[in-house]
């Protein structure tokens, strides 16, 4: 609990700023319930006790099963269709900002992030570890449960998680689910230890001097306790809730009372852990002088039986919350005394938060060859947007008048339809320039004759229609990034062993388009007329020679014009890149189709108008393939 005080440096900044004005106000993802500091209110705070072996059973079989569900690498619309309701909200705290909210969503994030996160998307489809469940603890409505990773029976380091789990039962009284989960996972080695604290130090000393509320002093906090008088606890839920209670006060000699003499502590921020209740004691001591007199601890939810208890919870400073200061602590408690024996405390981790880096970097691990649009992409940008003296014209940053109303006049010529109706409004483009972007834009589209790579079965870091529409714009900018982070669909020698039908495309219009017989061809007429368009369009540009020169000495001049040049040559590198995963959907195996599949990956724009136009559909659910 008490090292969630660890901020980073940013957050520290912002505490100090909000406090000098006297206010402090957050708007940040996965905002906890409201929750009054300064101890632990029954009217605040949900306290699950189990009263009896059957009120804690059903919630540790849910948490039993989902485990063995995940080690299993059961479907994971299988995995949240069984153990979560509809609604629920998710919230990877180690590795993502944002709450997954929404049973769908949450499928698409086990899938999308299998085996490169933490929590429930901890584990890989092909890896061999597994979860391990050390010890839950289960109330009628809540379960906590800490766990670890092991590979092949040897734990693995750094992998201690603590989930909080809050269940309900289907409408109907039947199953119980879980609606809400709060996960979180130990820091990665070397931990950060009292780094944090020296900050928080100074950030104290800071406010004291400011005249804000600064820290109190622990010696007097620690007489007012025995003035006040305590009283042994005789439940796991008075020694939790005392201990929240006695630190928001920084009374740390009553805190450090409901341990046991011989306590085992294990603040995961550090290395070691605290053994025995002076030790543990001297930790408390150090943090309180260190922190805020504003700082309270606020515990959201809290689960309890006779031997163990479950929390989670969030810091305040001044009663409103801070960002990135959630979570959760597991105790193990003394059956006769209520006291605290051991603990697991595990903060929130700080930013930046790595789940989505882990992610991509898995995709490049298991795929190397993604370094080379990757690199392409990095260069790119750069030189379009950047660079001066590589490519001709003022950088993207920099463009002149002349260059927006080149773009402009291109966009109203769209598809050269303004043009061939001669409408008043065309305005007079070299005809050459014209073509380029013309058969530039109809190439990009042929893309969405892929759109069948983005399903519910196989999410992407980046979904392919909004990249598409994007690719309209920055061509390369979008595709290139799009081809190093997509998901891959399985390998097969043999084909498809898992069928793709046409309805498993998300949407009707993204459906009718990936299949739409006609694609190819219409767009390959559009990129023909393109070609067509800047041989001999616009007679008063002259023949082909005089008309080729004054393209090129447009070139010279134009960082536009000269981007499209690049864009084709992108292009007809890479437009090879979906044919094989689009083959093995339609269940061609691998050397099927050979002169369709290098004609797409071979021929530029040409070969893929072919293969749009002549490969095999995707079957029809309840039609005879």
């Amino acid at each position: 609990m008490l090292s969630n005080t660890l901020l980073p440096p940013p957050i520290l900044l912002l505490l100090l700023t909000t406090t000098i004005d006297g206010a402090t106000a957050f708007a940040f993802p996965n905002s906890p319930r409201q929750c009054r500091p300064g101890g632990i209110p029954s009217a605040m705070t949900t306290t699950r006790t189990a009263t009896s072996r059957d009120d804690g059973e059903a919630g540790r079989l849910v948490v039993e099963s989902l485990v063995a569900s995940l080690n299993s690498r059961t479907d994971p619309e299988v995995v949240v269709g069984s153990f979560f309701t509809r609604d629920v909200e998710y919230t990877d705290a180690g590795s993502f900002y944002a709450r997954i909210a929404g049973g769908g969503a949450l499928t698409r994030h086990l899938r999308l992030h299998a085996g490169s996160s933490s929590g429930l998307s901890s584990l890989g489809p092909h890896d061999a570890r597994t979860i391990v469940i050390d010890d839950v603890v289960a109330g009628p409505t809540a379960a906590c449960v800490l766990y670890h990773l092991e590979e092949q029976d040897a734990a693995l380091p750094d992998t201690t998680s603590i989930a909080f789990y809050e269940l309900t039962r289907d409408d109907d009284g039947g199953d119980m689910r879980i609606a809400r989960a709060f996960d979180v996972s130990e820091p990665p080695s070397p931990k950060p230890g009292d780094a944090g604290l020296r900050l928080l130090r100074y950030a104290s000393r800071f406010l004291d001097v400011i005249g804000g509320k600064g820290t109190r002093a622990v010696g007097d906090l620690e007489e007012r306790g025995k003035e006040e008088g305590t009283t042994e606890p005789r439940s796991g839920d008075d020694s939790v809730s005392k201990y929240f209670d006695a630190w928001n006060r920084r009374d740390v000699a009553y805190a450090s009372s409901l341990f046991a003499d011989d306590c085992i502590m294990r603040d995961l921020q550090y290395d070691e852990p605290f053994v025995g209740r002076e030790r543990f004691k001297g930790h408390l001591t150090r943090v309180a002088e260190c922190l805020p007199g504003t700082f309270k601890f606020v515990v959201d939810d809290l689960v309890v039986d006779d031997r163990r208890a479950g929390a989670v919870w969030h810091v305040e400073n001044d009663g409103s919350p801070l960002p990135f200061t959630r979570g959760c602590s597991f105790y193990s408690l003394d059956v006769e005394t209520g006291i605290i024996r051991s603990g697991f405390e595990i903060p929130e981790r700080a930013p930046p938060k790595t789940g989505l880096l882990r992610t991509l970097a898995s995709k490049f691990l298991a795929e190397p060859i993604r370094l080379v649009p990757a690199s392409l992409w990095v260069a790119y940008m750069y030189v379009l947007f950047v660079s001066d003296g590589i490519l001709p014209g003022a950088n993207a940053l920099a463009l002149e008048q002349r260059t927006w109303e080149e773009v402009r006049d291109l966009s109203i010529n769209f598809f050269l339809v303004s043009p061939a109706l001669h409408l008043p409004f065309s305005p007079v483009v070299h005809p050459m320039l014209e073509g380029v972007f013309n058969l530039l834009l109809a190439w990009a589209a042929m893309f969405a004759g892929f759109l069948s790579d983005e399903r519910d079965d196989k999410p992407n870091l980046l979904p392919l229609g909004p990249m598409l529409v994007g690719m309209q714009f920055l061509t390369s900018g979008f595709l290139l990034p799009y081809l190093f982070t997509r998901t891959s669909e399985r390998n097969s020698e043999e084909g498809a062993t898992s069928v793709v039908y046409r309805e498993d495309i998300a949407g009707d219009l993204q459906r009718e388009v990936a299949e739409w017989r006609p694609l190819g061809l219409f767009l390959g007429g559009v990129g023909t007329s393109s070609i067509l368009w800047g041989l001999f369009a616009r007679p008063e540009f002259g023949e082909f020679g005089d008309r080729y020169a004054s393209f090129l000495d447009l070139l010279s001049i134009d960082r536009v014009g000269s981007s499209f040049i690049v864009d084709l040559a992108i292009f007809a590198a890479f437009q090879g890149w979906f044919v094989d995963d689009d083959l093995w959907r339609r269940r061609v195996a691998s050397d099927e189709l050979a002169f369709l599949r290098n004609a797409a990956k071979l021929i530029p724009f040409f070969g893929l108008v072919t293969y749009l136009t002549l490969r095999p559909p995707l079957p029809t659910r309840g039609k005879k393939d």
